[in-house]
């Protein structure tokens, strides 16, 4: 199947999911299917925000405020905190339409724009244009071809000297590989949930990517947003 496919299948499930529950689709947590109120799922995406702009400082890098990239943002939970960190403008990217229509029904901050991806590309976004791109929960949905494509747009926005930090799973957790998947190839190896797909990619391609596209990796660090089944990383990038 092309990566033009696999984004279709991709858009239908997410479209289906803004649909019925588009903030529990973005947050799965236990107990919470049907029970999110807007102030209380917007409030994570201040906290996650918070600790990742806490973690870029620690890492020595100051990121501009100008502009921010939410790829994957959903019902907007982490593009309200992007607008609360103080960025002057919030550009919220994501396939479906059922979860834009809920983030431009939530999110109250006038910094923040909603546009839908339609394509394998950032072609609404001009290049050389954001400080901070931000992405997690998202790429981990889409197979390795695909979400390595949108790293590359990443890239192809990002500012001389801006950062782009995303999330994606390495491997499935081990107690979990030696279970079900045997001796099955770590990208095609994947989880359903309510339709909900799942691959991962091995650290040293990631990295390779990175390097490809003219950037460093700053830091890997361990990241659980995929869940118990499956190890996984925040990277944070930069201009090499």
């Amino acid at each position: 199947m092309t990566t033009d496919g696999h984004l279709d299948d991709v858009s239908r499930t997410w479209t289906k999911l803004g649909d019925e529950d588009p903030m529990w689709a973005v947050l799965t947590d236990k107990g919470k299917r049907g029970r999110w109120s807007p102030a209380e799922f917007l409030a994570t995406g201040v906290d996650e925000i918070a600790a990742v702009t806490a973690r870029l400082a620690e890492l020595g890098l100051d990121v501009g405020r100008e502009r921010a990239l939410d790829f994957g943002c959903g019902a907007g939970r982490l593009s309200h905190g992007l607008a609360v960190a103080g960025f002057d403008e919030v550009l919220g990217c994501d396939i479906s339409p059922t979860m834009l229509d809920k983030a431009r029904e939530i999110v109250p901050d006038p910094a923040c724009r909603f546009v839908q991806v339609t394509g394998t590309d950032l072609s609404a976004v001009e290049s050389d244009s954001v400080d901070l791109v931000y992405s997690c929960r998202v790429l981990q949905h889409m197979p390795p071809a695909l979400a390595h494509g949108y790293v590359r747009e990443f890239w192809r926005v990002a500012r001389p000297g801006g950062v782009v930090v995303f999330q994606m799973p390495t491997q499935p957790s081990a107690s979990v590989a030696g279970r079900v998947l045997g001796a099955l190839p770590v990208p095609v190896a994947r989880f359903l949930r309510r339709g909900m797909e799942m691959h991962g990619t091995p650290e040293p391609e990631v990295r390779a990517l990175v390097e490809s596209l003219g950037a460093r990796v700053v830091a890997a660090d361990p990241d659980t947003s995929a869940g118990p089944r499956w190890d996984g990383r925040l990277y944070v990038t930069t201009s090499a």
